[in-house]
């Protein structure tokens, strides 16, 4: 095999691999979110009076193992105004926005 052909078969391999952790990574990103968000509603987190602690807010680098993708999504849905953080660092869902996240994007 040419040596040309090697490597546009190894950058397209490369390419591929790149677009596949990227797309996986979404996705565990966008499972995670929904979870928060089943969690804090669950919990009866739906306003600043009854807020919650939630123990993935800081990412910990001693951790050993897999990554932990909450602290992560937490930012997203906080950006996204789908959770909202007191002023004494507790977390609450805003039902309104959930909602039409929930629709817009088709979470379950």
């Amino acid at each position: 095999m040419p040596e040309a052909a090697q490597i546009i078969i190894g950058i397209v391999s490369l390419a591929i691999v790149l677009i596949l952790a990227m797309l996986g990574t979404g996705w565990w990103t966008k499972k995670i979110c929904v979870a928060i968000m089943q969690e804090l509603e669950t919990n009866g987190a739906l306003d600043e009076a009854s807020a919650m602690e939630v123990p993935y807010d800081k990412v910990d680098y001693f951790k050993m193992g897999y990554r932990d993708y909450r602290p992560k999504a937490l930012e997203m849905l906080i950006l996204s105004d789908v959770v909202c953080r007191t002023e004494d660092g507790r977390y609450y869902l805003n039902k309104d926005k959930a909602a039409a996240m929930q629709k817009t994007q088709k979470l379950k």
